[in-house]
């Protein structure tokens, strides 16, 4: 899922460039107002930088803006596909969270909101570590637009 190998130049850089200045995902995120999911999702090719991102990245990671942009240009538009993720420990869980609570979901999302749809494009993803006396857990919160079916 994480594979430098199917990484763009630009993904490549500064994914090096984080590890060698020891930040974490939430400090860079900081620095570019953003949140540290979204911050993440930009290093692995899932999300589309502003000039504005791409000047402040090289300037937190001393790169030439000029060189940053021509690499996320050249990368084309951001990774879309999913692939298999039923094997990654984190996401195949969430997968199957998800698929077995759907049916549940869904009622309560349509006695709440009425029949429509989630908009993807427009979902924002928070993960928030949880203390809970010996263990940590953690919440993934999922926020996104709800859009009504329309009558005709």
């Amino acid at each position: 899922m994480n594979d430098p190998e199917h990484l763009s130049a630009a993904c490549a850089k500064l994914l090096h460039e984080k590890m060698r200045r020891k930040l974490t995902f939430a400090e860079i995120a900081r620095h570019l107002k953003h949140d540290e999911v979204w911050t993440a999702a930009l290093f692995y090719g899932r999300a589309t930088p502003t000039h504005k991102d791409i000047r402040q990245l090289a300037e937190l990671l001393s790169l030439s803006v000029e060189t940053l942009e021509e690499d996320f240009r050249s990368a084309g538009p951001p990774v879309r596909d999913v692939g298999n993720v039923a094997h990654d420990p984190i996401v195949g869980p969430l997968r199957d969270t998800l698929a077995l609570y759907a049916p549940a979901i869904r009622s309560v999302v349509v006695e709440n909101m009425g029949d429509g749809a989630i908009s993807a494009p427009h979902t924002k993803v928070h993960v928030e570590r949880v203390e809970n006396g010996r263990n940590s857990d953690i919440r993934v919160v999922l926020e996104s637009k709800y859009v009504q079916y329309q009558s005709w």
